[in-house]
């Protein structure tokens, strides 16, 4: 018997340690643990068409151009046109990298799996709150975009997995769909994610220990990532306790240059992913302030968790496994009186352990062996 071949369409490049990219290597690190015959496949865009193997694993980038949302169609269609020449037992596609199902003819026993992180027509809708009347109605075909792009999966797939209870609902009521749906909440590494010897860690990362540290971690859409938001109750915290001290990891520096030029943010580009885990444990805490979030926990807020780092979250990030004053913070407003809310559980020891503890206790539902488990019984049986 030959052994199985899966193919996962995940338009985000391999070598790039965030995002869907990494929530991609942790299922496959556990999947291949699982059953090392498979063969596989990754499917990415990139610079140039290209094929690579690494660990078992056959890369294969698709050149899509860098016009923006045009290059997700072509590679939606090149995608199409491999699986064609290419049989799998099995193809696991992500996001809105699903839609090469249309009119893809599909083949005898073969299973096909999508996964939606987010609903793209609601993210845009979010997304076009930032500009002026002008500008929404100029980008308003957006919105007709997001629609078609993730519309076909909830037709042609034969599973569909969301990753937390708000995707799936925002799918149902975008596609007026009643078919089954999964939901999977994204696993974190309870191995590499956890509580470390706080002095020994900021001696390690040459920071002081008699500052305060809050912690933002985000590479793009430094809007919806909310960094702004990071950025200005944090401003209200250091008028109140200039000992206060802003990391800033992953923003461009290009995009966000004015917004973080301020005498409390401590900005790093690039950290290697080795070391990221060591910034949640130095961390007083993290703000994650995003105005759209389809994870729910996404992976930097189940990470900082699972390391003891305390998760101040928005409203609107919708992080459904964060009750508010239990196992995290959960602000609206990012002013003044949410500043001061910060700074009275900074100063309350007893609180901010309470906080920590259940919060650590709530994530181990969500370690990466019972997540890759009950991924792979979707993939796999």
């Amino acid at each position: 018997m030959e052994n199985k071949k899966i193919c996962f369409i995940n338009g985000a490049n391999p070598k790039f340690l965030g995002g869907i990219s990494l929530y991609q290597k942790n299922l496959l690190k556990y999947i291949k643990r699982k059953d090392p015959s498979l063969i596989i496949t990754w499917i990415y865009k990139s610079a140039k068409d290209e094929i690579t193997s690494d660990d078992s694993i056959t890369y294969v980038g698709f050149n899509c151009g860098k016009i923006p949302f045009i290059d997700d169609i072509i590679y939606n269609i090149k995608s199409k046109n491999y699986l064609n020449k290419n049989y799998f037992n099995i193809i696991n596609s992500h996001a809105i990298w699903g839609n090469w199902m249309k009119s893809y003819k599909k083949q005898d026993n073969q299973k096909i799996i999508h996964t939606y992180h987010g609903a793209t027509y609601p993210y845009y809708k979010v997304h076009l709150k930032r500009f002026n009347l002008i500008k929404r109605i100029l980008l308003s075909p957006l919105l007709l975009y997001g629609y078609l792009i993730e519309k076909t999966p909830i037709k042609n797939a034969d599973n569909i997995v969301c990753v937390s209870e708000k995707v799936k609902k925002e799918i149902n009521e975008t596609y007026n769909s009643k078919r089954k749906i999964e939901v999977l909440r994204t696993g974190v590494d309870l191995k590499e994610f956890k509580l470390r010897n706080k002095e020994d860690t900021i001696k390690k990362l040459n920071l002081d220990k008699e500052k305060i540290y809050g912690l933002y971690i985000g590479k793009g859409g430094y809007w919806i990532k909310g960094l702004d938001r990071a950025v200005k109750i944090s401003e209200e915290i250091y008028k109140r306790n200039k000992n206060y001290r802003l990391i800033v990891i992953g923003a461009d520096k290009n995009k966000v240059g004015n917004l973080i030029d301020r005498a409390f943010i401590i900005y790093l580009q690039n950290i290697p992913r080795e070391k990221i885990p060591l910034y949640y444990n130095v961390a007083d805490f993290l703000l994650f302030l995003s105005r759209y979030e389809g994870g729910a926990p996404t992976l930097v807020v189940s990470e900082a968790m699972a390391s003891g780092c305390l998760v101040i979250c928005s409203k609107d990030s919708k992080q459904e496994i964060i009750e508010d004053n239990k196992n995290g913070l959960i602000l609206s407003t990012f002013n003044e009186n949410d500043a001061k809310r910060i700074i009275d559980l900074i100063q309350d020891k007893k609180k901010q352990q309470d906080i920590r503890k259940y919060a650590i206790k709530t994530i181990k539902e969500f370690s990466i062996d019972k997540w890759g488990e009950e991924y792979s019984k979707i993939i796999l049986k």
